[in-house]
């Protein structure tokens, strides 16, 4: 069995890397013009084979149960607590996140089979299964941009964004829209070349397309990742300078500083990793120097393990979240033993999931947050 052709399809980028790199000059990345990628292959011996497939089928059953629960809890929150009246651009952002990973970490099973079986299903389940990744891929990366321009707003901008409340959720909305547009655009290689290719054991879903369109779908996959980690490193660099600056005005409660800007600087190095590496190996592809499959296949599946964290990193770990997490679990009976640490879910009153009623740093009104530290009600713990 040719497992480049089960490889191919299960990229976490779902972009075929069947290019044998052994047909061309690898060392100055020249590609001969008429070079047709869907004939040559990256291929892996039966070693790489199996490793791969043992690798596959141990991550997958970690992160699909936990990213699903995750992200199904997120929600669920915003669905029976919030009927889905999101109060605040975070909200809105959050809850396209939760959703873009959702339906990305619902791909899974189909590439499992596919990788260890082959393509057994319809050509149009095919289409849509990659088309669904892409823009999944695409939406997820370009929201968490959102969620840190959100934040920077929230911090440096404080009166604006409650002066203008109304507008800024307008708008958030319509931001969120045009992120979709703009993923399904960007997926358009992926919905209009995907197909199923071979037959039996040896049928795979891919991209049926030459190696320029390849090349456009790698470069957009390494342009999204620049711009959303640009967006990251510079609006959580700017909220450190202001939590510093205002640490430096006003004396106490250190550790809740601390405790933000850690979590900050965890955000952004979890983003590289579980991204750059594969955004390196990309990079070096559509260079003509690399043919790898096991530290292609290692990178790519620590990019979708990212979906898997997204919901804790981003939603789980705020005051108002566990909350309504901890309300979901009384109301279905699951965790009647957590009344006592919440003994008011229904009510505002101070319980020790809930915030002070005032901080002593900066005076922003809990509703605008999705999470708040007491000493600052700012979306971050």
């Amino acid at each position: 069995m040719d497992y480049g052709h089960h490889y191919a399809h299960f990229n976490a980028s779902e972009y075929d890397y069947d290019y044998n790199y052994t047909s061309w000059n690898g060392s100055n990345g020249s590609i001969p013009a008429d070079f047709d990628s869907s004939s040559d292959w990256c291929e892996a011996d039966e070693r790489q084979e199996r490793i791969i497939r043992m690798f596959q089928t141990a991550v997958f059953c970690v992160i699909f149960p936990l990213g699903v629960a995750g992200n199904c809890l997120v929600i669920a929150t915003f669905a029976l607590y919030r009927r889905l009246r999101l109060r605040s651009t975070t909200d809105v952002f959050l809850f396209h996140l939760a959703l873009a990973d959702l339906l990305l970490l619902l791909t899974l099973p189909l590439q499992a089979v596919d990788t260890h079986l082959g393509w057994v299903f319809p050509a149009a389940l095919c289409k849509a299964l990659r088309a669904c990744y892409a823009v999944n891929t695409y939406s997820g990366l370009l929201l968490l941009a959102c969620v840190s321009v959100d934040r920077y707003m929230v911090v440096a901008r404080a009166q604006d964004m409650l002066r203008l409340r109304g507008r800024i959720l307008t708008g958030g909305k319509v931001a969120a829209v045009a992120v979709w547009l703009a993923a399904a655009l960007l997926s358009l290689p992926e919905i209009l070349y995907s197909g199923v290719s071979g037959s039996g054991s040896d049928a795979y879903c891919g991209m049926q397309a030459g190696w320029r369109v390849k090349m456009a779908a790698y470069g957009a996959v390494i342009a999204v990742f620049c711009l959303s980690l640009a967006v990251m490193v510079g609006c959580y660099g700017a909220i450190a300078r202001v939590l510093c600056a205002g640490h430096a005005r006003r004396r106490g409660k250190q550790w809740h500083r601390q405790r933000t800007l850690k979590l900050m600087v965890a955000l952004v190095l979890l983003f590289l990793l579980f991204q750059l590496p594969y955004t390196a190996v990309l990079s070096r592809k559509m260079a003509g120097q690399f043919c790898g499959l096991l530290p292609e296949y290692v990178t790519c599946t620590l990019a979708f393990t990212r979906c898997c964290l997204n919901p804790v990193l981003y939603a789980l770990v705020g005051v108002r979240f566990r909350r309504d997490v901890l309300r979901l679990l009384h109301d279905s009976g699951c965790a009647r033993g957590l009344r006592l640490a919440a003994p008011s879910l229904g009510s505002t009153s101070t319980s020790p999931t809930s915030l002070p009623p005032t901080s002593p740093t900066f005076y922003f009104p809990p509703s605008l947050f999705f999470s708040s530290l007491s000493s600052f009600h700012f979306s971050f713990w």
